[in-house]
């Protein structure tokens, strides 16, 4: 017998971790033995399984419970209503091998499916962890295999066969022996396999007794991780079926069906599923291999209970799909299909199929990915786009949709959803958005024992609409005036600096040593700071010479609690690359620098650092941005409030901008944002005599301050927002537009303001009306943080199906409807000429894809 544990350990971690962090895919297995035959790798369970179990407790431990004592409360003149009691926790051995031999039953006990596995004794019966056979992650649990590898006892080391679930009775194996936090629910992989076969001979598990809730009785709760992390050592994946909808819906706006067809209060739309809008999943319908679990006993979403025992059509499917039972295949119904990028027979790897009985939407659903038997192998039997469900009810009508992994990192690569989830929809299918209709379904019925084959969805596209592209990196600022460089930061606080620096035209990423970066208009400098030697200091950035540390100024610095002395933070840099701006701390009121903490400042070769404001009163002070022109916009503190009022620094003045505003402005926020040539300045945060929210437009030539009144009634749903929520410019253009978002963090919604559009537009809906597939990408939340000078490209954030991430939109050219024909001019001065004439913003409603009309 060949043993191999190569194929497995690689990636166990992060194939079958059960926590906050886990990564989630369609029911299958972990492990493909063969690709060209498309077999995994399997268990022979021609006799049960056997599965040896841990000889410690399952979990122990200390709580601190708070005792209130209301009928005393003020007793003694101190106020105290109650006390901590200390309660010791044990979670016997026993109980934790009776939850094995119920999850264990639970497997082998699926009708349609041939595993069979059962508990065949302790650890101390097979000479594992000493005389006891508690496994701790001791020392003397380790020793050196003949390679020279570091091995544990049981992970590592043949062991004679068998699953080994080791109980985790305080997370010291979890941290010693497995590299992970004390607190991870489970960890479980197959280990080893005869590789002539593909048989797996051994396996393990590793249940993490730190993390168990002190009041769940007998194990309850935990019942749910165990019953999940032995599916991974039995090579069952994850799933993604109903329990992102229970546990997620309202976060990431995630559907039973494709997003525009499914009127979620944070993205609207007419509802058109299948099934009753009122009808939705509950805990009662998660799946075992669903990779979250809420194990409180006291929440009323728990759903460990739920997750100890493989009861619906998915588990069903996952366990039967790897060991069959001669009724799978015979006794339900198959679905095979193919799904293309549009304009293309090219298929998509890492999509998630679904299909949902019309009349059992929740228990009887089914899930797979395309390309979950190829995963990329260039021999695979499996095309890229493919899928196969397996395991439906003969007879029933079946819709089938596709959508987006929520949390990703498994053998089988994943892309961003190409285009809008949508139904399969029979001789509809087409890469047209104008003709296919993405709601539109077609319901599919397979007999007892059929195969329903060409089940091929083709992603639906439009030609020539403007650009909405989506990245995985985070927090984009920054964009170059001809739109090839992006960039943002990664991490600029307790002594990290990172940063990330996009090259479209290569689509290449360069991960930069710093943070609070700023980049020059032609993406030949940037600007920021570095953390060496336990400072933050002022850096630079160029091709050819990479990152230089800059002179300091000599300031002090301050010591915020981080164990980081913070000496510079960057915020700005100008167009041309000349000049960095910021602010520069100091704590300890030298000479030099006295009065203040942090004093806007900016950098430049010729002269050096220069200090911008009065320090006067202890104020703080900011620069957010800085024209060619030697202007420089941002903030001060008030003395009394410690609020930020806006400032503009113009030829060795400090202008406030509260006075330039007119009678009635009670307060006037930071200046966000100065054209390159310093003539605009836009701003946040002003507010009338009621206090309203609005946000501004100020001339350094003039002297004009201008209002924008631009703001909107609170959602029901956002309860961070009171009355009304104004629009926040965060960056201009040179011809005055603006970007930025109506609100903020979560309520956020990335907007524009153009003249040449005829006001302000949020982008997703100026983007439906553009006919642009993916514009519900901004529709969640979403802000828009940059653009380019010359007004083409703009930059931001965005909350996607699965992290927040970053997009990038490019308006060159826009479509207008004019006379019931839709025109396709030049952004800007094409479409203002035509909205000018009587042309309405946006395509005719007839050119429009079908899900927008």
């Amino acid at each position: 017998m060949n043993n191999s544990k190569k194929t497995f350990l690689q990636s166990a971690l992060a194939a079958s971790i059960l926590s906050a962090t886990a990564s989630t895919m369609a029911y299958g297995p972990l492990y493909v033995y063969d690709y060209e035959k498309g077999t995994p790798y399997r268990w022979d369970v021609s006799s049960p399984v056997k599965v040896y179990t841990d000889g410690g407790n399952y979990a122990s431990g200390t709580v601190n419970l708070y005792v209130s004592t209301p009928e005393t409360c003020n007793e003694d003149g101190n106020w105290q209503c109650g006390y901590v009691e200390e309660l010791y926790v044990e979670f016997t051995n026993e109980q934790g091998v009776e939850r094995i031999r119920d999850a264990l039953a639970s497997w082998s006990n699926v009708p349609t499916s041939s595993f069979q596995a059962e508990v065949a004794g302790s650890f101390a019966d097979i000479g594992i962890g000493g005389g006891d056979g508690d496994i701790t992650g001791a020392a003397e649990e380790f020793s050196t295999d003949g390679n020279g590898n570091v091995i544990h006892e049981i992970i590592g080391t043949v062991n004679n066969g068998g699953i080994h679930v080791m109980f985790d009775e305080t997370g010291s194996v979890m941290r010693d022996v497995m590299g992970a936090p004390s607190g991870v629910l489970g960890i479980a992989s197959p280990e080893w396999a005869d590789e002539e076969t593909g048989v797996i001979t051994e396996g393990w598990a590793v249940m993490g007794g730190a993390s168990t809730y002190y009041n769940d009785t007998d194990l309850k709760q935990m019942s749910g991780v165990i019953t999940h992390e032995l599916g991974h050592s039995f090579n069952l994946a994850h799933t993604q079926t109903n329990g992102h909808l229970i546990m997620y819906s309202g976060y990431g706006a995630l559907t039973a069906g494709p997003r525009d067809c499914s009127a979620h209060p944070l993205t609207g739309g007419e509802y058109r599923l299948p099934f009753p809008q009122e009808s939705a999943p509950t805990t009662t319908d998660i799946s075992v291999m669903y990779p979250y679990i809420n194990t409180n006993p006291e929440s009323s979403g728990a759903t460990g209970g739920q997750q100890a025992t493989a009861s619906t059509r998915e588990d069903y499917a996952a366990i039967s799909s790897i060991y069959p039972a001669s009724s799978f295949t015979a006794e339900t119904g198959t679905i095979k299909g193919k799904v293309n990028y549009a304009f293309s027979k090219e298929g998509i790897i890492g999509l998630n199929i679904v299909a949902r009985n019309i009349d059992n939407p929740w228990q009887d659903a089914i899930t797979a990915m395309t390309g979950d038997w190829n995963d990329g192998h260039p021999d695979a039997a499996q095309g890229t786009g493919e899928y196969v469900l397996q395991g439906l009810t003969p007879g029933a009508s079946y819709v089938v949709h596709i959508e987006k992994i929520f949390a990703g990192g498994f053998p089988t690569p994943q892309v961003g959803l190409p285009g809008p989830s949508e139904y399969y929809n029979g001789n509809g299918e087409s890469d047209d958005a104008v003709q296919d209709d993405a709601c539109a379904y077609t319901p599919v019925v397979a007999g007892a024992g059929q195969v329903v084959e060409n089940i091929d969805i083709q992603m639906n596209g439009m030609k020539d609409t403007p650009q909405l592209i989506t990245y995985p990196a985070p927090n984009a600022t920054e964009i170059t005036a001809n739109g090839q460089f992006m960039g943002g930061d990664i991490i600029n606080w307790y002594g990290q600096a990172l940063s990330w620096i996009h090259n479209d035209g290569n689509d290449e990423y360069t991960i930069l040593e710093m943070g609070g970066i700023a980049v020059s208009d032609n993406g030949s400098v940037v600007a920021g700071r570095v953390a060496q030697n336990n400072s933050y200091l002022p850096a630079r950035y160029t091709k050819g010479r990479g990152i230089e540390v800059l002179p300091s100024a000599g300031n002090s610095g301050c010591d915020q609690g981080g164990g980081i002395l913070e000496t510079y933070s960057n915020f700005a840099i100008s167009p041309d690359g000349r000049t960095m701006g910021g602010f520069l701390w100091n704590c300890d009121n030298s000479a030099e620098y006295d009065n203040f903490q942090v004093s806007a400042a900016t950098y430049d070769e010729e002269n050096g650092w220069t200090i911008l404001d009065s320090h006067k009163d202890n104020n703080s002070s900011r620069i957010n941005a800085l024209s060619n022109t030697g202007i420089a916009v941002g903030w001060e503190s008030d003395s009394s409030s410690g609020l930020w009022q806006g400032r503009v620094w113009k030829d060795g003045q400090e202008i406030n901008l509260k006075e330039a505003a007119p009678a009635g402005v009670q307060f006037v926020g930071e200046a966000t944002a100065v054209s390159t040539d310093g003539t605009w300045v836009s701003g946040i945060d002003a507010y009338d005599a009621e206090w309203r929210p609005d946000q501004y437009v100020y001339n350094t030539q003039t002297g004009d301050f201008t209002l924008l009144n631009i703001r909107e009634a609170c959602p029901w749903w956002d309860w961070f927002c009171f009355g009304e929520k104004a629009f926040n410019p965060y960056d201009i253009a040179d011809d005055g537009t603006l970007v930025g978002a109506i609100g903020t963090a979560a309520g956020a919604g990335a907007m524009i303001v153009s003249e040449a559009l005829g006001g302000e537009h949020r982008l997703g809906d100026l983007l439906r009306g553009q006919g642009v597939i993916n514009a519900a990408d901004l529709e969640v939340a979403s802000t828009a943080t940059g653009i380019s000078t010359n007004g083409k490209h703009i930059v931001g954030w965005a909350a996607l199906e699965n992290a927040f991430g970053s997009f990038k939109l490019t308006l060159d050219q826009l479509f207008v409807c004019k006379n019931e024909k839709t025109l396709k001019v030049g952004y800007p001065e094409g479409v203002s000429a035509q909205l000018k004439t009587g042309a309405t913003l946006g395509m005719c409603e007839a050119d429009l894809p079908k899900q927008y009309k």
